[in-house]
């Protein structure tokens, strides 16, 4: 065993000292022996052959332990779209280490897939002959389904680190869920249905996935995201009835994108947070993402077409 001082680049809180530790004591015998954020120096202890390739597993994940006279490259800073870009991509590909991500994004695509062939089948047997179904629903029927679909890959994302979870990633993921999805859903029901609606929806939905994603760290969890959820679903059907008459639907596709962002940065954050997901702890297949996805997209339909409406929404009314 030897002892290599380094000079470490790219670590910026707790969270990135854990995930050097982690990565260091994946190989056998290896272990930082101390971390020193003042001056930014790791030592750590392994054989010779293995630092190469320690080196080379903590760059993947946005870090560098240079040796003396290097430089650190550019593109390692906190924030840096260089490592989201990496972490997306790497999934994309099907990278060593991003197994899991990739099968929750070919279920992803499947899902969608799967979603709007229902929808299109709906629409030619039920509602074709309808005056003026697809400027009332269309839209928000496509946004839905890929809303829905995002949202599954983030849960299953998260809920493979669920027994790992801090209390501040708890708290954070509670929020996460409880104020996108209340935020968004509130805003689709309202544009359909008007305000009254689209809250009750909003804050129930923003509510719910707020308690069943934030309960990993018990009660705090809980309380922030229920209360995300119930902020951000009123918000959503008000921002709907704001709009109504002002570009509401170029707008609900901006937030739809926007919060698919989101989402993809919450997936960053815990692999930044725990690594690296293990296929084991993928517990959802296909077809079961598949079944969920479109019993949950089909309930929406339900209240956007079959719910009261009031006051002005899409299509008129």
């Amino acid at each position: 065993m030897i002892e290599s001082s380094l000079t470490l680049h790219g670590m910026h809180c707790e969270s990135c000292a854990r995930i050097i530790e982690r990565t260091v004591s994946r190989h056998v015998g290896a272990r930082v022996a101390s971390i020193d954020w003042a001056n930014n120096r790791v030592v750590i202890e392994s054989r010779r052959e293995q630092l190469g390739p320690i080196r080379d597993e903590l760059r993947e994940k946005g870090y560098q332990l240079l040796l003396p006279g290097e430089r650190a490259a550019e593109g390692f800073g906190a924030g840096s779209l260089h490592r989201g870009i990496d972490f997306l991509r790497s999934v994309a590909l099907n990278a060593r280490g991003f197994e899991a991500e990739n099968a929750l994004l070919r279920y992803s695509v499947g899902a969608v897939a799967i979603v709007l062939a229902a929808q299109a089948a709906l629409f030619g047997l039920l509602f074709r002959t309808t005056p003026g179904f697809l400027d009332a629903y269309g839209s928000v029927t496509l946004l839905t389904a890929a809303s829905v679909v995002a949202f599954l890959f983030a849960y299953y994302h998260s809920n493979a680190f669920r027994k790992s979870s801090s209390c501040m990633t708890g708290m954070m993921t509670g929020m996460t869920f409880g104020m996108a999805g209340g935020f968004l859903i509130g805003a689709f029901v309202g544009a359909t249905n008007g305000m009254f609606l689209g809250s009750i929806v909003g804050l129930v939905t923003g509510m719910s996935l707020g308690y069943v994603t934030g309960r990993s760290c018990g009660v705090m969890g809980v309380m922030e995201g229920m209360m995300g959820g119930l902020m951000a679903g009123t918000m959503g059907a008000m921002l709907s009835a704001m709009l109504i008459y002002d570009r509401l639907v170029p707008f609900l596709f901006i937030l739809a994108g926007t919060e698919g962002v989101i989402l993809a940065a919450y997936s960053y954050m815990l692999y930044k947070e725990f690594g690296n997901m293990q296929r084991s702890d993928l517990r959802v297949s296909g077809a079961e993402f598949a079944v969920l996805a479109l019993a949950l997209d089909l309930a929406l339909t339900v209240v956007y077409v079959f719910g009261p409406k009031t006051g002005y929404v899409l299509g008129g009314g």
